[in-house]
């Protein structure tokens, strides 16, 4: 019985091998004297969706179905999606597939293509910065976008002196823009873009993108019969500078509105950030100061003046630079005194240590001459509590008026709604009249101690860049972001923002 068996599996066996050779014989006499035949398979992500029998129909299949695209992008060819991969191949099996059927398979899960750019926009030098990407049709575009961003904060004019070399020197008393340049490190490559992606075809959107962060449509405002463009501007969470930039038809807060007249109140974020570098000599009034000499034989409250003052003349160079119309930076390159100041002199009564304020003199916090950064004013949407002054990194820091240190420290100021990322070394002052308080931020020295009484100019530290500064303190800039805020609270020491302005009118 067994060898029975062995005999019938021995019989299937060789059965099954004739069988495989006389296929095999078969094909290979039907394809001796047959060419294989070229092919074109097409791969998507990897994956084979079928084989073509020319490249060159297909992607003329693609041009006939994509009319829409060429009409929409303004171009002669549109491209297969990233991911697609059309390879050579031979074979005997001239099974394919139509154009129409690897078309519907590819456009089921993937956009087409058009040619043009990526711009990569980056900045390594600031921390947490976000890396964008734009995409554009030409190089061009972007180009003339870019030029037209620079023209909202550099006025054309000007702009086009300084391209063209045309600038007139400085003989005694002007400016003149030293460089332009974009702060951001910006790289183009040209690529085939997917069509669900947002494509700049013009310069007017992508100057409106550069300038606004958005293609949304921007806010507008009605101006009725009160208004400047100062309380506009200030109604709207803008300064002055951001208001002009946003209506360019107006080159000064002084400019006239009429009553009806539009004007656009939209927030202004920048893509990029054009750095404006200005050499400028100026004539600059230098306020005198008031010295102060107690009688202690007169009682506090008691005031007489010996000496009335009068303003010096200070002509002052300086290298300022700006970055999208706000100052940045505003060093003093060099002074010459045409006029020396005359301080005034007044006594006291002192019978006894004043640590009260005189609320009718008060001292400025720095050195002269110095320059005003930032004003108490909206400031990219957010009201700036203070006054931004700037001098130099380790320049003298003056109590403003007689008072007690409440509180020195560093970071944020306990009680202070807003931190933005730590106001850095910091001295508060009690004035001990009226509620008012000041406020000395981003020192680099602190001189004084909580609970000690400062006098009116005594010096209570030096200039720095602590806390959050913009621009950033980096080892390229060590000094960067270097001012005073310099804030003023009535009511008490966390009480209602002023503008510290008021305290010298």
């Amino acid at each position: 019985m067994q060898n029975n068996n062995s005999k019938w599996g021995f019989g299937i066996i060789v059965l099954t091998i004739l069988v495989s050779l006389c296929i095999f014989i078969f094909s290979f006499v039907r394809n001796i004297n047959k060419e294989p035949s070229t092919v074109y398979t097409v791969y998507l992500d990897g994956k084979m969706i079928g084989n073509l029998a020319s490249k060159k129909s297909f992607e003329e299949y693609i041009n006939e179905k994509e009319e829409e695209l060429k009409k929409k992008y303004n171009v002669d060819t549109v491209y297969t999606p990233d991911g697609v991969e059309i390879k050579k191949n031979f074979t005997y099996d001239i099974m394919v597939s139509s154009n129409e059927q690897v078309y519907s398979r590819i456009i089921s899960s993937k956009k087409f293509t058009v040619k043009g750019y990526q711009i990569s926009i980056d900045n390594p030098e600031v921390e947490d910065y976000e890396k964008k990407t734009l995409y554009v049709l030409s190089k061009d575009i972007f180009d003339k976008a870019v030029v037209n961003t620079i023209k909202a904060f550099v006025p054309e004019e000007d702009y086009t002196k300084f391209i063209n070399g045309t600038q007139e020197e400085i003989k005694e008393l002007g400016s003149l823009i030293e460089n332009i340049d974009i702060q951001e490190n910006i790289t183009y490559k040209e690529v085939l873009i997917p069509t669900d992606k947002t494509i700049f075809t013009d310069v007017e959107s992508l100057s409106k993108y550069l300038l606004y962060g958005t293609l949304d449509e921007q806010e507008t405002y009605v101006v009725t019969a009160d208004d400047t463009i100062e309380s506009i501007a200030n109604n709207h969470k803008l300064n002055v500078q951001e208001f002009l930039v946003a209506n360019p038809e107006f080159t000064s807060e002084n400019n006239l509105l009429y009553e009806s007249q539009v004007v656009y109140v939209g927030l202004i974020k920048p893509i990029i950030s054009v750095v404006v570098d200005i050499h400028s000599v100026s004539d600059e009034e230098r306020a005198f100061d008031t010295e102060t000499e107690y009688d202690s034989t007169q009682y506090i409250g008691y005031t007489a003046v010996v000496r009335e003052g009068e303003n010096g003349l200070d002509r002052v160079t300086r290298k300022s630079q700006y970055i999208n119309g706000q100052l940045i930076s505003g060093i003093v390159d060099s002074t010459t005194n045409l006029k020396p100041a005359i301080n005034r002199i007044i006594v006291k009564g002192d019978k006894y240590a004043p640590n009260v304020a005189d609320l009718s003199y008060w001292q400025w916090p720095t050195d002269r001459p110095y320059t005003i950064t930032s004003y108490f004013e909206y400031r990219w949407g957010t009201l700036h509590t203070g006054l931004d002054i700037y001098v130099g990194y380790g320049a003298s820091i003056y109590a403003a008026n007689n008072g007690v240190v409440h509180a020195i420290g560093t970071g944020c100021i306990p009680g202070y709604t807003s931190c933005n990322g730590g106001q850095g070394n910091y001295v508060l002052i009690n004035h001990n009249v009226g509620g008012y308080y000041t406020v000395y931020m981003h020192m680099k020295d602190v001189y004084v101690s909580p609970g000690q009484t400062v006098a009116r100019g005594q010096k209570i530290g030096t200039m720095g860049n602590t806390g959050n500064c913009v621009p950033v303190p980096s080892p390229r800039n060590p000094y960067g972001g270097t001012h005073l805020h310099f804030g003023l609270r009535i009511g008490a020491a966390y009480g209602n923002h002023i503008n510290p302005l008021t305290l010298f009118k």
